[in-house]
């Protein structure tokens, strides 16, 4: 499937949480020396001249994305992982381990780093999903036990028959562990116009949520400092609570997405068949 240099994700993934970043430091932080080295400010009345005053800020907010992808894909994809497990696995009824499981102190201490580092979406997963179990806040839901069945068995047939894959230890138990849905996922890719398209989507989408999600956790940490230290600010309560509320808000965008990317890949799976290619 062709792709156009600057895809769907390069403007939802990058630019969009990139431009929420700036917007809110400019315009609720009042940090106005960046609108001025943006050149943000009117400078000009020619309509060229105020189109070219926004290239600055257009390539800030792009290059600024890609700083938030990687801190999102470090900090709230990790803790989906560790908290929910793979899509892949609860899509099967698999039960996560426990948060703190990990197989030595060093790395037990890194998943208490992490819970603290994204407090807005640790702490109201924890009371709104884990303790109080209001359903609408939980997106890591499984599929009916006959689904499970017959998509997790195509799934092998496909891993096993196209891809070539030893599937013997593959167990339902476990999911499709092993970072098999990767396999799957370009196998439909290639395999499968009509699905590719929705694949993309779902890509987008979950990365533009779980940036747009870590955008606001760092606001929530910058708010929070200026409450205490940078009153001058006038950043309130307010600010620290709408910040931490978006965050997991966003978050659960991003587990929702998430679950659909990995469940078209397995549903496209199931139903291929070598006329779709």
């Amino acid at each position: 499937m062709k792709q156009n240099p600057f895809s769907f994700y390069d403007f939802l993934g990058y630019m969009l949480p990139g431009a929420v970043m700036l917007y809110i430091v400019i315009f609720v932080f009042g940090v106005d020396d960046i609108a001025v080295k943006l050149s943000l400010e009117k400078t000009s009345n020619s309509t060229a001249s105020q189109l070219l005053s926004f290239i600055p800020a257009v390539i800030c907010s792009y290059l600024l994305g890609h700083v938030l992808a990687i801190g999102s894909s470090a900090l709230i994809e990790a803790f989906t992982n560790y908290s929910n497990g793979y899509p892949s696995e609860f899509l099967f009824d698999v039960k996560p381990k426990a948060y703190l499981s990990s197989d030595s102190f060093v790395g037990q201490i890194g998943r208490v780093v992490l819970w603290l580092l994204i407090l807005p979406i640790s702490v109201f997963k924890f009371v709104l999903k884990d303790t109080l179990k209001i359903t609408m806040f939980n997106q890591a839901k499984e599929l009916p036990k006959n689904l499970r069945e017959a998509t997790f068995n195509k799934c092998k047939t496909i891993l096993s028959d196209h891809i070539k894959v030893d599937t013997s230890h593959i167990k339902l138990e476990r999911g499709i562990d092993g970072d098999y849905l990767r396999l799957l996922y370009h196998f439909i890719f290639e395999n499968s116009e009509r699905h590719s398209g929705k694949l993309q989507n779902y890509v987008a989408l979950y990365g533009l949520t779980r940036n747009v999600s870590f955008v606001f956790i760092v606001l929530f940490w910058a708010a929070v400092y200026s409450y205490f230290f940078a009153t001058q600010l006038n950043i309130g309560l307010v600010h620290i609570f709408s910040f931490a509320t978006l965050a997991y808000i966003f978050y659960i965008g991003f587990v929702k997405f998430y679950r659909r990317y990995s469940l078209e890949t397995v549903m496209a799976a199931t139903v291929f068949s070598k006329k779709d290619g």
